[in-house]
């Protein structure tokens, strides 16, 4: 649709309060860009009008929006120069050029004029008409329809940069909807941004507890009180659409009563910023565990890995922990919720592990100790040519704390468990009740190896073994008798079943 530029179309309208030329101009639908006076974007605006006659401010008044597809705009820069001062002087709330390219080229003078003054200067997308400008403006004051889309346009105003993000952007859109607002993981109960005032407590079980058996398809919306309602706390939760079970939790003194309109558009705003940032955190993972990779595998001189941990925010001392390899993905959306800097290793075997500062160790197995169901700490050191030993002990003391039913166990006390506690020791064990066995599969291509791991794994359950391995309870027996032919050690046997464990133990140490 083509922008009318007769001597006087357009819609009159009473002031309204809210709508500016900024608002305008945050408009997406309208495709406005602020070529100047940037700071007068605050103008009231309650007629826009469209005029291409010469001298345009002799036909318009005060608060009054000149759209033009550039006819009206002299050429030079001192008749240039005079157009902006005249419009000002006049009180016009802006002006608006349709990008057709029927205006002049837009001098220096214009635009630093217009700076001088805070006039706005607006440069309009060619597919925009400027009936659709009028309408708006004319609508403003009557259509509720229209304060909405104000009040969305100024949320999505921030997410166009990059300085409000994660918790900033939701500061803000806090301060737009009265309640400080949190994006809550509620399977994790973690709050995927942290921000200076956390979730209160007893809120954050609440909505635990409310959806616990939901997650697959959380709840629209949820209403929970602090226990007893103390101090009248009331969060309002929101689901969201994310790949993580999130949801907007807005906290406040009361129930969040906005508009539904407005908080589509909100939740349409925050979603779009946890994927992002999951997006982000999720790269960084990948990143940091290829150099992890490289640095347990002594793919780095001293120099060149102490460069490379300073980039990732662990310069100083370093720990590493070893986890399951099954609560590597739990961890990583712990410790991004956290940012807390760390590289995250691939899972080797049945185990992870990752390394941080040792000034954060304690505060990391904090953190993960209640949905880990085992860790292993190793001790510290500041050396980049020891972390493949720290990497070891981690996975040390995390077969330390699985033999103890879990936990945490760390490196330096976790001995009495009889676990080697070099990698020589470690071979040694396993090829002295083991290699036979590990003889046995690789030359006939069995898999006894496996199924007594399974087997003792599982509490000799011969139900869960024959499950996990989907073999008949007949085929177990036969394996398992194979496995005691080849070993020399009876299953039956307390001594012989410890040894075994003991022995599968240290195997997996001696895959590190």
């Amino acid at each position: 649709m083509a922008h009318s530029n007769g001597p006087g179309q357009g819609a009159a309208a009473p002031a309204v309060e809210h709508l500016s030329v900024g608002d305008l101009a945050a408009m997406e639908q309208f495709d406005c860009q602020v070529l100047a006076g940037a700071a007068g974007l605050g103008r009231p605006v309650v007629w826009a009008h469209s005029c291409e006659l010469e001298d345009p401010w002799r036909w318009l008044g005060a608060d009054e929006l000149l759209m033009t597809v550039g006819i009206c705009v002299p050429r030079g820069a001192r008749a240039q120069r005079r157009l902006v001062a005249g419009l000002h002087a006049a009180e016009l709330a802006g002006i608006a050029i349709g990008d057709d390219l029927k205006a002049p080229p837009l001098t220096r003078a214009l635009l630093d004029t217009a700076d001088e003054l805070g006039f706005p200067v607006l440069l309009v997308g060619h597919t925009t008409p400027f009936a659709a400008i009028g309408r708006t403006v004319a609508m403003a004051s009557q259509s509720e329809q229209v304060r909405r889309l104000v009040r969305v346009s100024r949320l999505y105003e921030p997410a166009r940069t990059a300085a409000f993000r994660g918790g900033s952007l939701l500061g803000r859109l806090s301060a737009e909807l009265g309640h400080r607002l949190h994006v809550l993981d509620v399977a994790l109960g973690s709050e995927v941004f942290r921000q200076d005032h956390p979730l209160d407590p007893d809120v954050l079980a609440r909505l635990r507890d409310a959806t616990a058996d939901r997650l697959g398809r959380l709840p629209a919306r949820l209403c929970v009180d602090g226990v007893d309602g103390a101090e009248g706390v009331r969060a309002t939760a929101l689901a969201l659409s994310t790949h993580r079970p999130c949801m907007l939790v807005a906290e406040g003194p009361g129930e969040l009563d906005a508009d539904g309109f407005l908080l589509l558009h909100v939740q349409s705003l925050v979603s779009v910023e946890v994927e992002r940032a999951e997006r982000e955190r999720a790269a960084r993972c990948d990143s940091g565990a290829e150099l992890w990779e490289r640095l347990v595998d002594g793919g780095f001189g001293d120099e060149a890995g102490t460069l490379a941990l300073d980039g990732f925010g662990l310069a100083g001392p370093r720990t590493a922990l070893g986890i399951p390899a099954e609560s590597r993905a739990v961890a990583a959306a712990l410790l991004g919720d956290a940012d807390v800097p760390v590289l995250l290793g691939r899972e080797r075997g049945e185990a992870a592990v990752l390394l941080v500062g040792t000034a954060r160790a304690d505060e990391v197995v904090e953190l993960l100790r209640d949905r880990v169901p085992a860790i292993g700490v190793s001790a510290s050191g500041t050396a980049v040519g020891q972390l493949p030993d720290t990497a070891r002990q981690a996975r040390w003391a995390l077969q330390a704390a699985v033999a103890s039913g879990g936990g945490v166990a760390d490196y330096e006390t976790a001995a009495p468990i009889l676990l080697p506690r070099t990698v020589a020791d470690a071979e040694h064990a396993t090829r002295t009740v083991l290699g036979a066995l590990i003889d046995h599969d690789r030359q006939h291509g069995t898999e006894l190896l496996h199924t007594l791991e399974t087997f003792l794994a599982g509490d000799r359950s011969w139900r869960e073994a024959s499950e996990s391995l989907r073999i008949h309870r007949q085929t177990l027996g036969y394996r398992l008798r194979k496995v005691e032919a080849v070993t020399g050690r009876s299953l039956r046997s307390t001594g012989d079943v410890a040894v075994l464990w003991m022995a599968l133990l240290a195997r997996r140490i001696t895959e590190l």
